[in-house]
């Protein structure tokens, strides 16, 4: 008798094993068995790719990279004092429609001549000029001269703070 029960447990021993591999009655029909969940658990890791380079791209100095009318007499020297590269902006009304932008690069002057009217000077600093935005893509900042320019009069303006200058700037919003 005792050998019948272990010929018995043998037998459901074996028919777990059967069974187990063949998935049950209660899974759907068309859904993977347990052998083929395996497999799409599976993948294979390449490394990922590196990351891209950082670019640094700069306009030329003194570059006009927009201009849309310089029309008039004024003309407006920039001294950049800074290591950082400015894109100086003249608008008689947003920054978002210039009359021009003149690029001056890190510790260089430009002069943009055939400003207009009354005008306002913004200015952008950063990083990598892209010239299909018209703007820095990282490290970005944006100013604006606090007073307005005349063009009946030649303008020379300093980007770095000076003892003795009289001229305040603000932070504006990126544009």
């Amino acid at each position: 008798m005792s050998r019948n029960r272990i010929r018995l447990a043998g037998i459901a021993a074996v028919s777990a094993v059967v069974l187990a591999g063949c998935g049950s009655a209660e899974e759907p029909t068309g859904s993977p068995t347990t052998s083929q969940r395996a497999a799409f658990t599976t993948t294979s890791h390449s490394p990922a790719p590196p990351p891209a380079p950082l670019l640094s791209r700069r306009a030329g100095n003194g570059e006009v990279v927009q201009n849309n009318g310089l029309v008039g007499s004024g003309a407006l020297r920039i001294t950049n004092g800074n290591s950082a590269d400015f894109a100086v902006v003249v608008t008689n009304q947003s920054p978002s429609a210039p009359q021009a932008t003149i690029y001056v690069q890190g510790n260089s002057e430009a002069t943009l001549n055939g400003i207009d009217g009354t005008y306002f000077v913004y200015l952008k600093s950063g990083v990598d000029w892209d010239p299909a935005t018209l703007g820095f893509t990282r490290n970005r900042n944006f100013q604006k001269f606090d007073d307005p320019f005349d063009a009946d009069s030649d303008w020379h303006i300093t980007l770095q703070p000076t003892i003795g200058g009289n001229a305040s700037t603000s932070d504006v919003p990126a544009f």
